[in-house]
């Protein structure tokens, strides 16, 4: 296990006991991921700052979090190309 996860998840521990009263095991902690995305989930609801980091911080490092996918527009606001204009007069002289 990753000593900087341990350490994030120590902090945690700590802080959500004082902040909500909320008792982490550890041990359902990384045997169980609900549990784990419930325990931060918590995390990020309070108004601790260094919290809400710590519980990111381990959703990254344990790879929780998924990459963002970087496109021009979301498809639901893609634009279409503009259909091309047919109603011009192409037969005839020409000056």
């Amino acid at each position: 296990m990753d000593t900087a996860v341990l350490q994030l998840l120590a902090l945690i521990k700590i802080r959500l006991r004082k902040e909500k009263g909320l008792v982490l095991n550890t041990q359902r902690f990384f045997a169980e991921q609900a549990y784990a995305w419930q325990v931060l989930d918590a995390a990020e609801e309070c108004e601790d700052i260094e919290l809400v980091t710590a519980s990111l911080e381990i959703r990254d490092r344990l790879g929780w979090i998924a990459p963002a996918r970087l496109t021009e527009h979301p498809p639901a606001e893609r634009k279409t190309a503009a259909p091309e204009e047919k109603s011009r007069y192409m037969f005839g002289p020409r000056s």
